[in-house]
């Protein structure tokens, strides 16, 4: 009896895969792209820091290019990409420390005050949150990742990753009350 084995084509995420591991930065390039403004995004609200985030950013992406030889599963990519985010960003909180940078422009955009208010309050109370608070609720809201996909990227389990944003948002919640009453 002979063994088959699976001929299915390799997908094209699989082939930019392969390609950017041989040294293609423009296939390296088509896989990053679709994940970079929310790289950016997730890595700002992390460090609380536009230069920060920067350089989180730059981090990550060097070290995916740098380490996309040991991916095992190329359809896994972003899931993978998205890891090198959050580690760097955590990282880059972790050295910045308690300094943050006011968006003076972002305090009344359109003229709403009240909106641009409850934006600046609800921005002081999720800068009061620790740098794992920030990161699940951003995960979960901002990049609306189902809870198995956060729990696969931050390597716990499910349930830990439901009371973690349970309580996360609590702690939000509590912080956004003390700001209103400042």
């Amino acid at each position: 009896m002979e063994a088959v084995l699976d001929q299915s084509p390799p997908t094209a995420l699989a082939g930019l895969v392969a390609a950017a591991v041989g040294g293609d930065r423009d296939a390296f390039r088509e896989l990053v792209e679709p994940d970079l403004a929310a790289a950016y995004g997730t890595a700002r609200i992390v460090t609380r820091s536009e230069a920060d985030a920067s350089d989180a950013v730059q981090e990550a992406l060097l070290s995916a290019w740098r380490g996309l030889d040991t991916l095992r599963d190329p359809d896994a990519f972003r899931p993978w990409f998205r890891r090198h985010v959050v580690r760097a960003a955590l990282r880059a909180a972790s050295r910045r420390g308690r300094v943050v940078e006011l968006d003076l422009a972002a305090i009344a955009p359109e003229g709403d005050l009240d909106l641009a208010l409850d934006k600046r309050t609800l921005g002081r109370a999720f800068n009061r949150l620790d740098a794992g608070d920030r990161l699940l609720l951003t995960l979960h809201h901002f990049w609306d990742l189902p809870i198995a996909e956060t729990a696969a990227l931050l390597g716990i389990p499910d349930g830990t990753v439901k009371s973690r944003v349970h309580y996360a948002m609590d702690r939000l919640r509590a912080a956004y009350d003390a700001e209103e009453r400042r």
